[in-house]
């Protein structure tokens, strides 16, 4: 008699036959064996998950899996990555308040998370000694063991260093705190950017670079063949160079990890009791046919088709200041700023300097242009606007630039019209004018007509119709039927 033996609902189900008592209790025996396995080992899988000590070394897990997953699975259950926003821009002189908020750290020492963060912050303050702020923001990164990674000094228009420093991460907050103070915040910006994937994936590829460069070498000893070894010999060199530009950029990745960077903009702080000095010029034109003065031209000319017309220039230096660095530009004539030397190769100087203009002091220059068949600086046109626009840089009484000014002249030219009598193209023109005026009367008659079109196809169909019908009807049918019909009037 057979017997089905089996778990339902956790209760052993026994079943029982007088001939085979000793098989039944030997299979219930290694039944009991089976369950009892499998509760330890679900008891052992449930107790790993909240053991905090579980040792998963016991587990059968590949080499090459067990990085990446486990490294997965810290980034899925790491703290969120720490993020900082930039502040807000305040500006120099507000109060004492308001400057030490935002001179306040945003971000504070990083913990340790078990994440790779990149940290970075650049801070602009104002001081009254631009070189002594610089030295001391530069002693008080080197205090707490950063060091200089760069520096960029200018001395004009105004004093303005740059400074690039290195710090360890956990002095990233302090340090932004101190080099606040070394003069008037004005800026400051913030970013923490988590790497932790990418530092992860370099490291991931680079066990497997390394696998594959040994698997190589280990062929190349191999190899009896010559044009085997060339071959591997070849790969080799690929793989031991994609090799090293992987760890190079794990370098350079970890590198910013490892510390956090800082970047420091000194300005020179205003003087409040200082005066700026008022700038300023005024810019005249004139154009003239004669060249003996063209100063003493006017602001509009009528010149003929072969003329000579000649510009002058007139910038007075009205400022506190001198003016130096002249440029003039002017599209009509194609006189561009941007050009070598523009005003030395064109124009005459009668007065004054285009390097330099003092205060008070007038430049006046002159400039010849030819009219060639009526066109002016290679430009047709009846009516010609000569725009001369000029900008200078002032420069004050210690050497330093100030802004730029502008100013701005126009003249104009207008060029007499061709005489149409005796000449090719005013014939031609003529000509073109009557094809014109024909094609315009052509396009009233047609206007005229279009509503009577219906009808006059009408009358044309009716006409073309009866034609056809008096071609196709012989002389002699016409004939006989005449006869006929004299006959029978008979």
């Amino acid at each position: 008699m057979s017997c089905a033996i089996g778990i339902r609902y956790g209760v052993l189900m026994r079943c029982r036959s007088t001939g085979e008592l000793g098989g039944q209790r030997g299979a219930q025996r290694n039944l009991l064996l089976v369950l009892l396995a499998l509760l330890f080992v679900t008891a052992s899988a449930c107790g790993g998950e909240d053991s905090a000590d579980f040792d998963t070394t016991a587990l059968p897990i590949t080499a090459a899996a067990a990085p990446a997953s486990a490294e997965a699975a810290a980034d899925s259950a790491a703290a969120p990555a720490v993020t900082a926003a930039p502040s807000t821009v305040a500006a120099a002189g507000d109060s004492d308040s308001a400057a030490a908020a935002l001179a306040a750290p945003t971000v504070s020492s990083p913990a340790d998370l078990g994440r790779d963060i990149v940290y970075r912050a650049t801070i602009s303050v104002e001081a009254a000694d631009v070189a002594a702020a610089t030295r001391e923001a530069a002693a008080i990164v080197q205090g707490l063991g950063g060091i200089v990674f760069g520096q960029q000094t200018r001395t004009t228009p105004q004093p303005r260093s740059e400074t690039i420093f290195k710090v360890l991460p956990e002095d990233f907050s302090l340090a932004l705190e101190r080099l606040a103070g070394v003069g008037e915040l004005v800026d400051q910006q913030i970013s923490a950017d988590d790497v932790t994937e990418r530092v992860v994936n370099f490291e991931s590829r680079i066990a497997t670079a390394e696998a594959s460069v040994l698997r190589l070498r280990k062929f190349l000893e191999e190899a009896a063949n010559i044009d085997n070894v060339a071959l591997i010999e070849r790969e080799l060199m690929n793989r031991e160079t994609d090799l090293e530009t992987l760890r190079g950029q794990l370098r350079t990745l970890q590198d910013q990890v490892n510390l956090a960077t800082i970047t420091l903009t000194i300005y020179q702080l205003p003087d409040p009791l200082a005066v700026i000095p008022e700038t300023g010029m005024t810019v005249e034109a004139w154009v003239s046919t004669g060249g003996e003065d063209p100063c003493l031209g006017v602001w509009n000319i009528d010149v003929e088709r072969d003329a000579t017309v000649h510009f002058c220039l007139q910038i007075e230096n009205t400022g506190e200041v001198a003016l130096s660095g002249m440029r003039v530009r002017s599209e009509a004539l194609r006189l561009r700023s941007d050009a070598p030397s523009p005003n030395t190769n064109s124009f005459a100087l009668v007065q004054g300097s285009f390097e330099r203009l003092e205060p008070g002091q007038l430049l006046i220059a002159t400039l010849s242009e030819d009219i060639v068949n009526g066109r002016l600086a290679g430009r047709t046109s009846r009516r010609l606007e000569v725009s001369f626009d000029v900008t200078v840089t002032p420069v004050d009484s210690g050497g330093a630039e100030l802004d730029d000014i502008y100013g701005t002249y126009p003249v104009s030219v207008s060029v007499a019209e061709e005489d149409m009598l005796f000449s090719f193209p005013a014939a031609v023109r003529a000509g073109f004018g009557a094809l014109v005026f024909a094609g315009r009367v052509l396009a009233v008659v047609v206007g005229v007509l279009v509503p009577f079109l219906p009808v006059i196809a009408l009358i044309v169909a009716a006409v073309w119709w009866i034609s056809r019908r008096i071609r196709r009807t012989p002389w002699w049918t016409a004939e006989a039927s005449d006869d006929a019909s004299e006959k029978e009037l008979t």
